[in-house]
This record gives C-alpha cells, structure tokens and sequence, in this order.
C-alpha cells in the first residue's frame, strides 16, 4: 500500500517544520525523520549509535537501513528522512545550504530541497533567523519501497 499524496505532505511538513526549528535554535542538526504507520499515523524518528558526537552520515544510514527493513517489513507505508546537506553544484540555488528531505512511499521517491540561510541579529548576534528559500524537488531511485523489498 502507497501513502496518499496528502499523507507525504504530513511526513514533509513534520520534516522542514522540526528541522527549521533545529537550524533556528543550533545552527544544524542531525538527521531525523518521520514514518507512516500502517493506521496511517506520522510517527516521528531519530537515531543513536551510541556515541554522545556520531557523524551525522552514520546516522543517516542507519535512519535509512530502519526504514529499509521497516517498508520490506510492511511495518510503515511512507518514509521521509531530513538531513543538512550542500546543494549539489548542477542545481541552480540562491543558497549551497538546505534542509533536504529523501520523500518515499511505494512508487514515488524524490528529494525535497529547501535551501536556506541563516542570518544572527540583536546584541552580540544572539537571536538567528532562518531565511527559506523556494523549495524545490528532484527524482531519486528508491531506498525505502525497493521493488524487491515490498
């Protein structure tokens, strides 16, 4: 079973409104995401290694090896795993900086873009605000709902 397309939009809005507020408050953040449940609930999701400072690229595969085994499982019906990322150099970006949010469910996988700058005001550059810029999206290949996998 696919998630509708108004339930992918619940797992993006989670994604960029939480990792909006991460950039807002600490300037960055480690990935994060959000599933849908079978009841078709938006279940949030982090992850640890163990380590008190993990890479983020360490959490970020091991977000992606959980959402991998719960799709082949049938445990959840759309995935959506935000990360800080650089723009790649072949998209035109007003900024290198996003939010990027890896959007999935049965038959659709793209990538989310929401380019960003952060700018500091107020004495001693204490209060941040966060400029978004025009999201934009690009096809992936699958992760989550392989073919052999659901």
């Amino acid at each position: 079973m696919a998630a509708t397309p108004a339930q992918l939009h619940e797992l993006l809005t989670y994604c960029m409104d939480f990792g909006q507020i991460m950039l807002k408050h600490s300037g960055e953040f480690y990935p994060f995401g959000a599933v849908l449940s079978p009841e078709g609930k938006v279940v949030a999701v982090g992850g640890s290694n163990g380590n008190e400072h993990p890479k983020a690229r360490e959490i970020y595969h091991l977000l992606t090896e959980t959402f991998e085994f719960a799709a082949k499982n049938g445990k959840i019906f759309g995935a959506a795993l935000a990360a800080n990322v650089n723009v790649p150099e072949q998209y035109d970006s007003p900024s290198r900086d996003a939010l990027r949010v890896h959007l999935e469910t049965q038959g659709y996988a793209r990538f989310i873009y929401a380019p960003y700058e952060i700018t500091k005001s107020g004495f001693l550059k204490r209060k941040s605000a966060i400029i978004l810029h025009e999201h934009f999206s690009v096809d992936v290949n699958p992760v989550f709902f392989t073919p052999e996998a659901t």
